[in-house]
């Protein structure tokens, strides 16, 4: 067994998930179904929550509570957000083997 440290990533079920984002369980649900969040899955079949996905929340909170977006305009600006993260990775990576090549 290896002495090294392995961190492991907090996880929350869903009724700690709904309380950290001060929404309704009903609607991590459906934002789940919806394709807005994915959850990971306990061997139970129980939807557990990584630091990720509550953030993830809170950014679909915001949209919805502070800019009055509805879902599937959530949708469409999520799906921006990954072409554009996307996007920026390939550009740095496209960077790095251009400096290398120089």
């Amino acid at each position: 067994m290896s002495s090294e440290l392995r961190r492991v990533q907090p996880t929350y079920t869903i009724r700690v998930a709904a309380e950290l984002t001060g929404l309704h369980e009903q609607s991590l649900r459906m934002y789940e179904r919806r394709g807005l969040i994915s959850p990971a899955r306990s061997k139970g079949n129980i939807r557990l929550f990584s630091d990720r996905d509550i953030e993830q929340i809170r950014f679909i909170k915001r949209l919805v509570d502070d800019l009055g977006v509805n879902l599937a305009g959530v949708e469409v600006i999520i799906q921006l957000r990954r072409q554009l993260l996307d996007a920026h990775h390939e550009v740095l990576t496209l960077r790095e083997e251009l400096s290398r090549c120089q």
